[in-house]
């Protein structure tokens, strides 16, 4: 299976499980494995990517450049990634109900699998960011970068209403 095939099957996995975390309330869960606009570097791209929200997606759009959203990255290692997947995957009611242990460990590594085939030599980040005042971008969210070179993802999850 090809890299862009890998990548379609992890949003593929991300919006499965997004429908099954989303709540019958107005709870909106948002799942998303996305390519990052080019930049000469990390936490420029993920700046290009929240100006463009900013314009494209807050209601009324404006004009909020990057360093308004306080962008940071550090390492994320192996053990954080999976807790981050674990804490979204089974965020629900009804998804908590899922047998601990065994269960859950198998949806996550199966997850992790897919991501490593796609996305694997890059580096992983955690990514911190607080929105402007005045601004909604979610209710809570995390989120985590990968890097290879000039390629770079970001994979999202978010709660909203």
């Amino acid at each position: 299976m090809n890299d862009a095939l890998n990548v379609d099957h992890c949003r593929g996995f991300l919006d499965a499980l997004a429908v099954l975390n989303g709540e019958a309330s107005d709870l909106c869960a948002s799942y998303e494995l996305q390519r990052l606009p080019d930049a000469p570097d990390l936490v420029t791209a993920l700046g290009l990517r929240v100006e463009d929200y900013a314009l494209n997606v807050i209601a009324p759009a404006r004009d909020l450049p990057a360093p308004l959203w306080h962008i940071t990255v550090a390492p994320c290692g192996r053990a954080q990634l999976e807790q981050v997947c674990q804490r979204w995957f089974f965020s629900s009611d009804h998804m908590q109900t899922a047998p601990p242990g065994r269960f859950r460990a198998c949806l996550v590594n199966a997850f992790l699998e897919v991501l490593d085939m796609s996305l694997s030599g890059f580096t992983v980040h955690s990514v911190k960011m607080t929105q402007p005042p005045g601004v909604w971008y979610a209710i809570h969210w995390d989120e985590i970068a990968f890097e290879s070179g000039n390629e770079r993802y970001l994979l999202h999850f978010s709660h909203s209403d």
